[in-house]
């Protein structure tokens, strides 16, 4: 893809959080572009670093707890967004750049009802009178597909349904139109049908507005049914890039390919599907060489003792943090 394409630029993106057994490396030296109109997948086990990348794009990580490592930057309209004051962080959350939360329960505040919240938005970056809001904000619901989407406006958030109050986070997410939507597990607590619903809903609205989708995920599965490019995290570093089809049909890490072993092989019977043996190492206790050498089945001496780099293989899309690559 072409470089100058790249809406929102993430570079050598390092955050660390301060706790009681000393600072510890979350997310380390992560590396990717965004580019307008595409849905990149970031992937991988919990406790990889995914959610963290993503509150750290937005500046959503309590500061008194975090902070980034000087060379990082995250760079959108000219601007470094992990040093820059909260006043011009104000102007692009949700403006240009919003997020739709793992848990919308606990993300839309249950003292307000969906058009207050909905109105909330519109009103700070948006030059609509109440009139004008209010229209706006029962056309987003409308666009979300809600059902009786006027009769929502007046109600709380806890009487809407897990696919509705998904919905209504979308809805307040994208009523400013943003360049870049992140979607962190938008589909994790929902049933197979509302999840086809919504992976549906944002497709059809990033062809529609043209928002660039940052998807956050792991389930393989929805990455092959809506993502153009995917992002392999493990233990806090980027292990693997690849165009969605490229990964799925010749992964070059390991760890990927363990992923991707794992899953269920349609037509085929398994008494048992295939694992991946131990779990992510402790942020406090990360091996000295390659931090997937205790769980890789190719192994050498020299992944345990000596990091890997990142390196760009073949194709300039195509990248991988492996001593020895599976291609």
């Amino acid at each position: 893809m072409n470089q100058e394409q790249a809406i929102l630029r993430v570079r050598n993106l390092s955050t660390c959080f301060r706790t009681d057994r000393g600072d510890v490396t979350a997310v380390d030296r992560v590396s990717f572009d965004v580019f307008r109109g595409e849905t990149l997948g970031i992937v991988g086990e919990s406790g990889c670093g995914k959610t963290v990348t993503s509150k750290s794009i937005m500046r959503l990580l309590p500061e008194h707890l975090s902070y980034f490592k000087q060379d990082s930057e995250i760079l959108f309209d000219g601007k470094n967004l992990a040093f820059a004051k909260e006043k011009e962080l104000r102007q692009v959350r949700g403006n240009d750049i919003a997020m739709i939360f793992q848990e919308p329960m606990t993300a839309l505040n249950p003292v307000f009802t969906v058009g207050w919240q909905l109105d909330e938005a519109l009103k700070y970056h948006t030059k609509l009178d109440k009139a004008g809001r209010k229209k706006r904000a029962l056309e987003m619901l409308k666009l979300v597909e809600m059902p009786n989407p006027e009769r929502r406006l007046s109600e709380y958030p806890h009487q809407l349904s897990g696919g509705m109050r998904q919905r209504v986070m979308i809805a307040i997410a994208l009523c400013c139109e943003p360049d870049v939507l992140i979607a962190d597990e938008p589909t994790t607590a929902l049933d197979v049908t509302i999840q086809a619903q919504i992976l549906r809903l944002m497709e059809d609205l990033k062809k529609r507005v043209g928002t660039a989708i940052v998807l956050i995920t792991h389930d393989l599965g929805v990455v092959a049914q809506v993502c153009d490019r995917v992002l392999v995290m493990y233990a806090g570093q980027v292990v693997e890039t690849a165009p969605v089809r490229q990964l799925f049909h010749q992964p070059s890490h390991p760890y990927t390919k363990a992923l991707l072993d794992s899953l269920p092989k349609p037509g085929v019977h398994q008494d048992r599907l295939t694992a991946i043996e131990g779990i992510v190492p402790s942020l406090f206790d990360l091996p000295s060489g390659c931090r997937f050498s205790d769980r890789c089945a190719l192994c050498e001496d020299q992944c345990r003792n000596e990091p890997p780099q990142i390196q760009t293989l073949d194709s300039p899309d195509c990248s991988v943090r492996c001593h020895f690559p599976l291609q």
